[in-house]
Formats: C-alpha cells, structure tokens, sequence
C-alpha cells in the first residue's frame, strides 16, 4: 500500500552544514507524528495507519543520520518509536487483509462463508484499533513527542554534523542504495518471502534517505525517491498477500480444528489466490529492477 510521505522543507544549499538538515528533519517527523496522533484524537480514516509511517519515516531519518548523532539518544527514541508503531501494526494488517479478501472473493465461493471471514476481520479490526488508539492517546506517546521537539530543537551532534551537506548526503543515500542493491540482487522467483520483505524495507529506506536528501542534492535525489517509490509499491503489495495468505491460513486452521471443513475449504481457496498472486507481483519488481 501506498504511504504518505513528503519532503523536509525548503532546499537547502549544498555548503550548509548538515546538523540543519538534522534538526528540519526531525522537527518535520515530530510535526507530522502529532499530526497522526490528532488524527487519531477525531477519529478519522486512516489515522493509524499515518501514525505507523510517521514513526517509520523518523527511524528511517536517525538511522540515515546514524553517523552524525552523539550518545545514545537516537536508539532509544527508535526504540520507542518502533513500540508505537507496533502497537498500530495490526491494526493496519487487519485493514487490508479485509479490503483484500472483499477484492479476491468471487461467485465461486460460499457467500455465506466469506460473509462470516469479513465478520472475524471486522470484530479482529474494531478491537485492535481501539488498542492502538489508547496507546496513541495515552501518556507515553504524549511524553514521546515532547521528546521529539525538544531533540529537534537541539540535537546532540557529533563535531562531523559541521560539514557541509554536499558533502556528507551523497555517502550517506549511496549507503542506503549499496544497501538495497546488494540484496535485491539477490532475489529470485522462488525467494523465500521473508527476504522480499527485506527487501522491501531497504526499497523504503532509500525512498525516505532520497526524500530528506531531495531538498539539497535536487533532482537527482528526487528521481531515486521515485524509482525506489515503484519499488516498494510492487513490494508492498506483494507483502500484502503475504500476510493476507498467512492471517486466512491461520483461520483455516481454527476452523478445522472447530469441525467446521466447509469454511476451512473456503479459506483454503482464499489463501491459494492470494499466494497466487505473489509470482506476478515478483515478476514485475525483477523486471522493473533488471531494466538497463
């Protein structure tokens, strides 16, 4: 699924030092995390969702700034942060989980049956988005993003933060590229899927490394975010029946163990298509990336 995202601001010149480009990042994450979070407050659609990118799109920022950050702060805060994101995840995988199987679901199988999958989903759904809204609502999100600001304001730096960012930046996106690079290389039709998710991962670190660097190295940057955008989204979707093949397996199992083999059947067929739907998914990402 496609995610959101944007760039740090205004373009900065090549020769400022990148401890700004830092600090706009990191108070761009905070601005758009407490963006989600009241999102979340009103009850919007897809506020969850934004609150997982949000946290995504800050771990990627310090972990691309790894090399610049003093102390131990940043691990900490992606720690943190990476808890705030999972505690949305199911959330977000019961989405489109549903949204997949009410996509898949055809004449051929019992109505009666998918009526009652897409009421597990939907109880399972209702249920986790109120976990996730009382840890996004609650105290330790709320000191979590007074955090951020105050880091923002005023990071703690190592002395190579003084450099200036035309410099430092291209080392930086090509090391996420290298990255990306050395394992898509490595894929094949019959990868496991769990190395397409890694896969996937690095395809968005190097699209959200390309989009901070985008505002001082230009159109060249702009264009890897772009490339690596296409890359996630084949990515991305691929993962998507990946989980949906595993969450309606899992069904499939409650379902025999409760003696009821009709309704294992036809989540057996459900899982079948969506596993299905991995190879041309696969076919498309390794032709898109092979292209001279």
């Amino acid at each position: 699924m496609t995610e959101s995202v944007g760039g740090v601001g205004e373009p900065l010149g090549a020769e400022a030092p990148v401890r700004v480009l830092v600090g706009s990042a990191l108070a761009k994450g905070a601005t758009r995390l407490q963006g989600a979070v009241l999102m979340v407050e009103k009850g919007e659609d897809d506020a969850i969702h934004q609150v997982r990118v949000s946290c995504r799109r800050l771990r990627s920022d310090l972990k691309l700034f790894r090399k610049l950050l003093a102390g131990d702060w940043a691990g900490e805060l992606r720690s943190d942060l990476a808890a705030l994101a999972q505690a949305c995840g199911e959330t977000r995988d019961l989405e489109v989980i549903a949204a997949l199987v009410r996509e898949t679901a055809n004449s051929e199988d019992d109505e009666e049956h998918v009526e009652t999958i897409l009421t597990t989903l939907t109880v399972g759904l209702d249920r986790a988005s109120a976990r996730s809204a009382e840890v996004v609502l609650g105290a330790t999100t709320a000191e979590l993003l007074e955090t951020l600001e105050a880091v923002a304001a005023a990071p703690d730096l190592k002395p190579t933060a003084a450099k200036p960012c035309g410099e430092v930046l291209p080392e930086l996106l090509d090391a996420a590229n290298l990255k990306f690079t050395q394992e898509a290389n490595k894929l094949k039709p019959w990868t496991p899927d769990d190395d397409w998710h890694e896969v996937r991962l690095l395809a968005k670190r190097v699209r959200y490394a390309a989009d901070t660097s985008a505002s001082v190295l230009g159109d060249e940057a702009k264009a890897t975010a772009t490339q690596a955008a296409k890359y996630q989204e084949l990515l991305g979707q691929h993962q998507d029946h990946c989980a949906a093949a595993d969450a309606l397996t899992a069904m499939a199992e409650d379902a025999a163990a409760q003696d009821d083999p009709e309704l294992s059947f036809t989540l057996g067929r459900l899982t079948e298509r969506h596993r299905a739907a991995r190879r041309p998914l696969r076919e498309e990402f390794l032709s898109l990336y092979h292209r001279p």
